[in-house]
């Protein structure tokens, strides 16, 4: 895989995904509620230049203050209470990602073949809320997910893990 190549992770993602159904599509957002591990600067850089780039200056400082925000009430927090918090993705407009063709390789990575597994995961307070089937769903969904983020990783430079929101907030201030 080409340095930072996005396409490439995209065609790997579409091989080991291949023949399965996803119910994911655009203004699917049931994922977009939650902290997002990313592992390399320039993933953080693409998306804020796209921001830069797409946004009006006033979509741009608004996009500033809310990850600034979540950045600060994120760091105040046990990682259990931000694990357990729902953190509507500041890239999240309408519905729809704002950010879709740069978007990380952890959001990339998640796809469901049951978006009412995916409300149900969101609006639980607990695992344990939900119904068997939806258990193995998400288990699913995220093992599946995290096998995929590391075969990228794999073939790509890491700089660390750290949430997204902190990631861009630390960018910002370079």
């Amino acid at each position: 895989m080409a340095l930072f190549d996005l396409v490439a992770a995209d065609d790997l993602i579409a091989r080991k995904t291949a023949g399965e159904t996803a119910d994911c599509k655009r203004g699917c957002s049931w994922c977009c509620h939650q902290l997002v591990v990313m592992t390399n600067r320039a993933d953080g850089i693409r998306m804020l230049d796209a921001a830069y780039r797409d946004f009006s200056a006033e979509e741009f400082a608004q996009l500033e203050l809310k990850l600034r925000e979540q950045t600060e009430q994120i760091s105040r927090m046990s990682h259990e209470q931000a694990e357990t918090r729902r953190w509507t993705c500041p890239f999240l407009k309408d519905g729809s990602c704002s950010i879709y063709d740069v978007r990380p390789i952890a959001c990339r990575s998640v796809s469901s073949r049951d978006a009412r597994c995916c409300e149900a995961m969101m609006s639980a307070e607990t695992f344990e809320e939900l119904t068997a089937e939806q258990q193995s769903l998400a288990t699913e969904i995220g093992e599946r997910a995290l096998a995929l983020q590391i075969e990228i990783n794999d073939q790509r430079p890491i700089t660390g893990p750290v949430e997204m929101r902190a990631l861009l907030v630390e960018l910002l201030d370079e």
